[in-house]
């Protein structure tokens, strides 16, 4: 916690001030997902009392009692004044409450435009161009800014109102089918989705930020892409697009693929990219890309292998069963 950091005063008094142990329910609810003793905003006003001038004052007379607290306070502690979340949003980060909202009126909140989306694009016009103009469109993107984003602050860059990888699951069920399994690849249920889709629409299939290796090897290579965001503390990937933290690589031991013109993995000078084949006559490539032997979102094995197969001999003969079951090849000249 920095110099201008905060505490939550429930914290030292105890978990068991917001916590229960047995919180259990059949739905993954905020509070029994975080085995709260209430959710939020409830669980916040027990101590926080909305009639409070000075609350009232610092949220700039808007109905805060009946928001979700969480939204943009860090329940446990900050590195920035009043447990305020790590990424906020311009306006709500310069106190320019009235570039978004007039003033409330019957205890709701009166935006400055008819609707949130006519609100976010006066000054995301770009991102609405993005949405529009998208040769893959995303669904999700067509409806209101908020249907996924938080438009004070978040936990997490891009600002999603939960957080990047539950923000997609509520749509993508068979993604999160896939959660269950026990290896998963960091950036897909941990980084987050948009770590290698693109949100709001995109130029390729899935709304992948890249085609083929060149997605995976954005991380992978031996040449990685990543940046340094050295005011901001984080790595930048996708020429910018994709922010991460700036010990991205060392926490999560990214492997780092030592390739050579399309060689080297995963033992010196197998290919990871179409090969031709010197004993077909009809001197047809053989498809080969990352995804011919890794899945891209979990696995119940280590090294997320294809339909889920253990990393043996086994694995590699599904391709080079033919070749070991080949007679002697006689070289010519022998």
């Amino acid at each position: 916690m920095g110099e201008k950091g905060s505490r939550h005063a429930a914290l030292d008094a105890g978990c068991d001030t917001c916590h229960t142990t047995h919180k259990t329910g059949a739905e993954p609810t905020a509070e029994n997902r975080f085995h709260l003793t209430k959710a939020a905003p409830a669980l916040c006003v027990d101590c926080h009392d909305v009639k409070d001038s000075e609350l009232q004052k610092k949220h700039n007379n808007q109905p805060f009692g009946t928001a979700n607290c969480l939204q943009c306070h860090d329940p446990h502690q900050s590195d920035q004044p009043k447990l305020i979340v790590k990424f906020q949003h311009a306006p709500f980060q310069g106190n320019g409450c009235d570039t978004c909202h007039q003033p409330a009126k019957d205890g709701k909140v009166v935006l400055t435009q008819t609707d949130a989306k006519l609100l976010c694009v006066t000054c995301h016009e770009d991102k609405a161009k993005e949405i529009e103009s998208a040769k893959v469109p995303h669904p999700g993107a067509a409806g209101d800014c908020t249907d996924c984003h938080n438009p004070h602050a978040s936990s997490q860059p891009g600002l999603p109102k939960t957080d990047s990888v539950t923000i997609c699951l509520g749509c993508h069920s068979d993604i999160e089918e896939l959660q269950k399994k026990p290896a998963h690849h960091q950036p897909a249920f941990a980084q987050g989705c948009s770590t290698c889709h693109t949100p709001h629409g995109g130029e390729n299939d899935h709304l992948l930020r890249a085609k083929g290796n060149a997605l995976c090897l954005e991380c992978h290579g031996p040449e990685s892409q990543a940046q340094k965001d050295a005011a901001n503390h984080l790595l930048t990937i996708f020429n910018g697009k994709v922010r991460l933290p700036e010990d991205y690589y060392q926490t999560n031991k990214v492997p780092i693929l030592p390739l050579r013109y399309g060689l080297g993995h995963p033992v010196e000078y197998h290919p990871v990219s179409d090969v031709m084949d010197p004993t077909n006559q009809a001197k047809v490539k053989t498809p080969l890309s990352c995804l011919s032997c890794h899945q891209p979102h979990a696995s119940s094995q280590a090294g997320l292998l294809v339909k889920d197969q253990a990393n043996n001999m086994a694995f590699c003969d599904n391709c080079h069963k033919n070749r070991l079951n080949m007679k002697e090849t006689v070289l010519p000249g022998k």
